[in-house]
């Protein structure tokens, strides 16, 4: 079992070679399923909203492209799973900081939850709208994640001019980082429903 400190250095190694890192087990499973338990809980309580990609006269565009539905995570919040992983990831914030110096000041993370049938279209997760964003971190939250169930992240990388599509399965307590600004992907079609957190590292933009 690696330390914290050994994941951390394991993500940064992926990203300084490959723009992305997958850890394994980053998250524990009585930490997955008691986020589970929130975000079940917040979803029932109809808190989550379908997740937009601009102005609100783009909803049908939007849900063309994406089909997921959100909640944001309150940084002062004091549900113990959420605050568990609020500070998990600020702990790779400052370790970021103190070994990287990437100047990393702000961060944001939601709740997202994909349908069976959903998916998000190729994207960056940088626009106009959001400058700041450098790294991208996702949770996922799905135990007993099986290859028909679809829904698995595609990093699109390229190398000596060859595009590849890198496919990651969402697997309960994986955690995945990548380049914002450099690295297109999406989420494929899911045949299951599909639980994650994401979030961005942002410095001042």
């Amino acid at each position: 079992m690696l330390t914290q400190e050994q994941k951390f250095e394991l993500l940064i190694e992926g990203v300084v070679a490959k723009g992305y890192a997958v850890c394994d087990d980053f998250l524990e499973p009585h930490e997955v399923e008691n986020l589970l338990s929130t975000f079940t809980k917040r979803y029932q309580s109809g808190k989550f909203r379908e997740a937009s990609i601009g102005k609100q006269s783009e909803a049908h565009k939007a849900a063309l492209i994406r089909g997921d539905e959100i909640l944001w995570l309150e940084t002062n919040s004091i549900d113990v799973a959420e605050r568990m992983l609020l500070n998990k990831n600020q702990a790779f914030v400052d370790y970021l900081n103190q070994t990287c110096y990437l100047g990393i000041v702000d961060t944001e993370i939601h709740f997202a939850k994909y349908d069976i049938g959903k998916f998000y279209r190729r994207h960056r997760d940088t626009f106009q709208a959001q400058k700041g964003r450098i790294l991208s971190v996702i949770y996922y939250l799905n135990p007993n994640w099986i290859p028909e169930n679809g829904g698995n992240l595609i990093i699109y990388t390229s190398e000596n001019g060859i595009e590849k599509g890198i496919v990651i399965e969402p697997l309960a307590g994986r955690l995945v980082c990548f380049e914002s600004e450099k690295l297109e992907h999406e989420v494929s079609e899911a045949f299951a429903e599909r639980f994650s957190v994401t979030g961005w590292l942002l410095n001042r933009g």
